[in-house]
């Protein structure tokens, strides 16, 4: 919430010096020279001496924990292949041009980033790794135009590419080697419960261990089916559920297959609205498990770009925190758990020079913790792999071959950064009430493991022109104060440029231990530090 400070004084509203000697900041003219000279350096004095108003006023309530953001809450979501994503072709400005950055082969490109099947990006793992106990999303639009087996589908002519056996082993070495779990999305649009259902018993069953799986997702933004040849345009929330429930009761008839869990219903669009939800979610019934959901703030689809003011404004984040806690309500009230499964900053492979750029890490950072504050299990940043690059990938990872070996780069993205300092200053902790009096576009929450351990304080400065001092209470609070920035010279500024505590990382996960500023409590009872344009903050204060 953003409150304005209202007026703040200068020195022409000070309070008076005795009369004798008239206003400070008045025109001493019938006074001896050496009287004027004197009271004008008095004035200059007092005019200067006047300490600048906060930029930011934050106040923590200590004393009131809320609800628990879990401790696997940051999770990616990735196509099941490189192939079927059937993209629209972006603007020119929208695509960018995505380089290699030095030391890459010239033939290197962007690749596959979990890697190949018999070839795996191992450092990429280590970045999965970073951000705790989390899901791995396999799905997207290639999930409903890949195929198990295609010359057995019920139409070949829809399989844009072929699931393997070997992306099957790769998915499950990524989750063993993060230590995460994984949704694994079936294709719905060939609504064939009988052949998927070899699928499952014929490839993830031999492949992939039962307990690494969370949970199938019965096909992928299904709403959309509607505009293609799969479905009729009158294809209804309640024609999904009767698609839906043939593939779950064809696998609760099989030994192999029943064992799993169900998850739906992954869209993003016409039906995420409670109405539409609400049918879905009491049509389905007990054998769902887990309810998803997708959300972009914004869009480059249809040919459109998106600034990096569009990406920031509060607009966006609040018409959606409205619609997400009606969703969230919808989900629990039948007992469910709910993911936002599938998110970033443009649909369509993300918007060049803002996606990737430093204003989504204040975005991203902003964007998690509202998501987190409505209820939500995970939220899941995705991957995309249009021709030519997808700005938002969190990691963007470079491929070449040396002989018969496979190299892989991967690049921190600025949002990797903005996860990365999520998982370890807010996962698994408790929401404590802040608020926050500002005439700038700044946000700030606060968290804690208990009631009497560290206490972060999160600052996230998404204006693009303010900067300055930023004054914390917290209520109780004596101890010292530790400070770290997640900062780049601008909004606009690219990975090479974004620093979390002074550090970057490695193309292995890897990031040297951060600096930090020691903040001492100020005579006020305050902790004041200064926050830079295009950063973002935590704040830790000890007990």
């Amino acid at each position: 919430m953003h409150v304005s400070k209202g007026f703040h004084p200068g020195c022409a509203q000070r309070e008076p010096f005795p009369s004798a000697f008239g206003s400070a900041c008045t025109t001493f003219s019938r006074f001896p020279i050496f009287a004027i000279i004197w009271l004008s350096l008095l004035m200059l004095a007092s005019c200067s001496s006047q300490v600048a108003p906060p930029m930011a006023t934050v106040s923590v309530n200590t004393q009131q924990l809320g609800a628990q953001i879990p401790k696997g809450f940051l999770g990616f979501s990735n196509e099941v292949s490189t192939a079927g994503m059937g993209l629209p072709k972006p603007t020119a400005k929208a695509l960018g041009n995505i380089e290699g950055p030095a030391g890459v082969p010239s033939d290197a490109g962007l690749v596959y980033v979990l890697g190949e099947p018999g070839a795996p990006n191992t450092g990429f793992y280590t970045f999965m790794r970073n951000l705790g106990p989390g899901v791995l999303r396999l799905g997207g639009n290639s999930q409903d135009n890949t195929c198990w087996d295609p010359k057995a589908a019920p139409h070949p002519a829809w399989c844009h590419g072929a699931i393997t056996p070997g992306l099957l082993k790769l998915y499950s070495t990524a989750v063993d080697a993060a230590g995460w779990r994984m949704i694994l999305g079936l294709n719905l649009k060939q609504n064939s419960p009988r052949w998927a259902l070899s699928e499952v018993t014929q490839g993830v069953a031999k492949e992939i261990p039962a307990s690494q799986i969370l949970g199938f997702e019965i096909g992928n933004e299904p709403s959309g089916f509607a505009h293609t040849p799969a479905r009729p345009k009158t294809y209804s929330p309640a024609d999904y559920v009767k698609d839906a429930l043939g593939y779950i009761r064809a696998f609760r008839a099989n030994p192999i297959a029943r064992k799993y869990n169900f998850v739906a219903p992954a869209d993003c669009c016409g039906w995420n609205n409670p109405r539409d939800l609400g049918i879905i979610l009491k049509g389905i019934g007990p054998d769902l498990k887990l309810v998803s959901i997708h959300n972009y703030p914004t869009s480059t689809c249809g040919q459109r770009n998106v600034t990096v003011a569009q990406l920031l404004s509060p607009k966006p984040m609040e018409s959606f925190d409205d619609l997400s806690k009606q969703l969230v309500a919808v989900a629990h009230q039948d007992n469910l758990p709910i993911a936002l499964a599938e998110t970033n900053s443009a649909s369509c492979g993300g918007m060049a020079g803002v996606s990737n750029a430093f204003a989504s890490a204040v975005w991203g950072l902003d964007y998690m913790f509202n998501i987190a504050h409505d209820g939500y299990t995970h939220i899941n940043f995705h991957f995309s792999y249009r021709k030519g690059g997808s700005a938002y990938n969190p990691i963007q990872t470079f491929g070449w071959k040396a002989g018969t070996e496979e190299h892989y780069r991967n690049i921190a993205q600025p949002l990797y950064y903005a996860m990365y300092m999520f998982a370890r200053r807010a996962s698994g902790e408790h929401f404590l009430p802040a608020s926050i009096k500002t005439q700038s576009n700044i946000t700030a929450f606060a968290t804690t493991s208990c009631p009497n351990c560290e206490v972060h304080v999160f600052v996230i400065n998404e204006d693009e022109k303010a900067s300055g001092t930023v004054d914390v209470h917290l209520s109780g609070r004596t101890g010292p104060g530790s400070l770290l920035l997640l900062q780049a010279p601008s909004l606009h500024s690219l990975a090479a440029d974004v620093r979390y505590g002074g550090q970057q990382f490695d193309s292995d996960g890897n990031i040297g231990t951060p600096h930090t500023t020691s903040i001492a409590r100020g005579a006020n009872g305050d902790y004041t530090f200064t926050l830079p344009n295009a950063s973002a903050a935590v704040l830790s204060i000890a007990p």
